[in-house]
């Protein structure tokens, strides 16, 4: 089992769907003429060895001992739902600040959204999102200060086990897999390569939530060619959740065929799929863009009630 991410790394449980059909997706923009027969035999047969390879890992792979594993899944869900694609290398960059905030000078690196065009040409970070900020996407990004310390605690699926998040580990840690390893995969892109990121462009668009077994509920995303049809190489989109560590078993990366795969963080730092005890919200730390000041919940099997936090408009603490 994972001890630390900076220590003996886990490995990512990875589950294809043996009866993925590429003509299984409606929406489809697929490359033409014979680069869609590329799904050949031995496409399948490296598909079904992933398949049977992850089966064994899934075993052990929900350690979350400074909270950063669990963090950074959902920061791939938010990601996915909010820009539509992950991107990170187009969508973030690495910056300096104190350490206490994103807004306060200093030699600290840290990860940020950025706005305007990127060199693919499209709308890039903030200026994907319709709010112009991306909010729960800020929200997580927020977790890696030393405002939040001693503050934001990450519950379990189930039972009464909580964990106290570490900021400096979870910035340090996004600083490693967004602006260093998600790169150097991007650099080495090839399509139709199961051990590589892909080059085709991909979109995401929420599909709903799933109970799949793993550390908790799956987020859902029907996927396609950027701008329409089938998506060639769906399997290499878990290289594409480097910026996430795809080593990370709270990622726990599903293609579930007909173009819809699924990610697996904990309840509470996404904004739907959040579980519940009785009439209680169970989620330690809460990200909404909706007030839920007051209402109930649970943490470490403790009822108490949400306060939003002192440095976040959409985060709120069971306290």
């Amino acid at each position: 089992m994972k001890k630390n991410w900076l220590g003996s790394v886990g490995v990512l449980s990875v589950a294809f769907a043996a009866a993925f059909v590429v003509t299984g997706c409606g929406s489809a923009d697929g490359y033409e003429g014979s680069e869609e027969d590329a799904f050949d035999a031995d496409d399948v047969a490296a598909d079904e060895e992933m398949e049977l390879g992850s089966l064994e890992q899934r075993l052990q792979n929900c350690a979350n001992p400074d909270g950063t594993n669990a963090v950074m899944a959902a920061f791939a869900v938010s990601v996915g739902q909010e820009l539509g694609r992950w991107q990170s290398v187009q969508d973030f960059e690495m910056f300096t600040t104190s350490g206490q905030s994103e807004s306060s000078p200093g030699m600290q690196q840290a990860i940020r959204l950025r706005s305007g065009t990127g060199t693919d040409g499209k709308p890039r970070g903030k200026s994907r999102c319709s709010d112009g900020k991306c909010a729960r996407t800020q929200a997580i990004l927020d977790m890696q200060y030393e405002q939040i310390r001693n503050k934001v605690y990450i519950g379990a699926e189930t039972g009464t086990a909580k964990v106290l998040l570490d900021p400096a580990a979870l910035r340090a840690r996004m600083v490693a897999k967004v602006n260093y390893e998600q790169k150097a995969c991007d650099d080495n892109a090839a399509d139709n390569d199961v051990n590589k990121c892909p080059k085709e462009t991909h979109k995401l668009v929420g599909a709903g939530t799933a109970s799949l077994g793993g550390c908790g509920v799956h987020y859902k995303f029907n996927v396609t060619k950027d701008a329409t049809g089938t998506l060639l190489y769906p399997a290499q989109l878990k290289w594409k959740l480097t910026f996430a560590d795809q080593a990370n078993g709270w990622v726990d990366f599903r293609n579930l065929g007909g173009g819809v795969v699924a990610i697996d963080p904990t309840y509470g730092l996404n904004e739907d799929g959040t579980s519940s005890t009785g009439s209680c919200t169970a989620a330690c730390t809460k990200v909404s863009t909706t007030s839920v000041a007051g209402q109930c919940c649970t943490c470490g099997g403790i009822n108490k009630t949400f306060l939003k936090a002192a440095w976040s408009a959409t985060t709120y603490l069971c306290q």
